[in-house]
């Protein structure tokens, strides 16, 4: 009978871990799968679970054993269902569950504080008091809930755009270290911190390192923030050189347009003299050299002259690279895409169109675009080419296999997608490279 009482009386101490459940889920509430009834209905089904697991462990082995046990069951079944309740990467829910289990274990040190005034002649061994474990959870619930905002958007922040994966597999080690550490900082007398000055510089000690883990996750999120920024100014600069190129291929172009004009202007004179000296044959010679040496007429896609350029400067490069084309258009005049923002975006595509064609046969060289406004204000875009190229994408990202690193076309057509609140999806199927756009003005 004392036995089971003892049994009873631990697994009464494992309650502190109620106020740490809420906790997980405030970060990463938007990434939850189930209806929050539902999900409210495991939790309270896993933790009556959990807590019957460990009463049975500890009526098997009592101390310290049973202790360790319950732990290690504790921490792999909670974060086993944790895990599958959240659509997110592993090791960012780790990290956070590694956070919850830091509140803990600063909880613990506090009641072990209050543990030492009100026992004084207890021991690590001795059941926790009812009047203690209540104030531990008391004192829990007022961490989680000063704890909710900065959880939320920061942690939460963190967890869903850091991107740097190989940093998530390791920085879940500070918070565990620090939590094992606490579990051990515990001393195994009360009696013994009456000595000297013991009890002071046990709570200065708690005191310094609660203000180094504030300091750590403060550095993390500086940091982080500083990296993703960096990398938004990298992407902004790689956008503007990508607009400047474009610019220039149109004014190439323009240029070229201007030239022919001029051109066409000195032969329309040559044209008309030899008319007026009946020169006819000479004129027949002369009109079969001139024709045979052009390249072909500008065709007119659409009301916006730089959209023709571009798409006329991609078709004279296929024609020249003996890749077939198929470019549809049809928009509208009322279309408030800026022209170099579309232009930006066909220019990209495009060159990687032509780009991968050039690595097929001959014969199997073809580009098909197509671009419509589906509604009045939602604008289509849909481009194929063959592909034998490795297609690769990590982490939502698109990499090149031109060098390492971000595929910067794919990633400068997915930027323009987001600026006009639509997106853009890419992938390789039966050797067809397919992207897909839709913008919304």
């Amino acid at each position: 009978m004392s036995q089971i009482k003892e049994a009873l009386m631990l697994t009464r101490e494992t309650l502190m871990f109620l106020p740490l459940v809420p906790f997980c889920f405030i970060p990463v509430y938007s990434d939850i799968k189930d209806r929050p009834g539902r999900l409210f209905a495991k939790v309270i089904a896993a933790c009556i679970g959990m807590v019957t697991v460990m009463f049975l462990v500890y009526l098997i082995w009592p101390g310290d054993t049973g202790g360790v046990v319950n732990t290690g069951i504790c921490v792999a079944g909670f974060f086993w269902l944790y895990q599958r309740e959240i659509a997110l990467e592993r090791f960012r829910l780790w990290f956070i569950f590694l956070t919850a289990c830091l509140i803990g274990s600063f909880s613990y040190l506090f009641n072990h504080l209050v543990d030492i005034v009100l026992y004084p002649e207890a021991t690590v061994e001795t059941a926790q008091g009812l009047y203690s474990l209540i104030l531990q959870i008391v004192f829990e619930l007022v961490l989680v809930l000063v704890l909710f905002y900065p959880a939320k958007k920061y942690i939460g922040w963190l967890v869903h755009n850091f991107p740097e994966e190989r940093v998530w597999r390791s920085v879940w080690i500070f918070p565990a270290g620090v939590s094992i550490f606490a579990y051990y900082f515990i001393p195994y007398d009360n009696q013994r911190m009456y000595v000297g000055r013991f009890m002071q510089m046990y709570a200065v000690v708690i005191l310094v390192l609660l203000v180094m883990v504030l300091f750590i996750y403060v550095l993390f999120y500086k940091i982080a923030y500083s990296v993703i920024e960096k990398e938004k100014i990298l992407l902004k600069a790689g956008y503007l050189e990508m607009e400047a190129e474009q610019y220039h291929r149109l004014l190439s172009h323009v240029q070229e347009t201007g030239r022919l004009r001029h051109d066409f202007r000195h032969q329309i004179t040559v044209i008309a003299e030899m008319l007026k000296n009946g020169e006819y044959e000479e004129l027949e010679k002369y009109l079969e050299k001139y024709t045979s040496g052009l390249s072909g007429t500008a065709l007119r896609y659409c009301t916006s002259s730089a959209v023709n350029a571009v798409l006329n400067h991609y078709e004279m490069l296929c024609r020249e690279s003996g890749i077939q084309v198929h470019f549809s258009i049809h928009l509208g005049e009322q279309v408030t895409v800026e022209d170099i923002d579309f232009c930006v975006l066909l220019g990209n595509l495009l060159e990687n169109a032509v780009d991968e064609c050039r690595k097929q046969p001959e014969e199997q060289r073809w580009i098909r675009l197509r671009a419509g406004q589906t509604g009045e204000h939602v604008i289509a875009l849909q481009i194929e080419n063959p592909c034998r190229s490795r297609f690769r994408k990590y982490e939502g990202r698109y990499l090149s296999d031109k060098h390492e690193g971000d595929g910067q076309g794919l990633k400068s057509a997915e930027m323009i997608a987001e600026k006009y609140q639509g997106f853009m999806e890419a992938d390789c199927r039966e050797e067809v490279f397919t992207v897909r756009v839709l913008l919304q003005f």
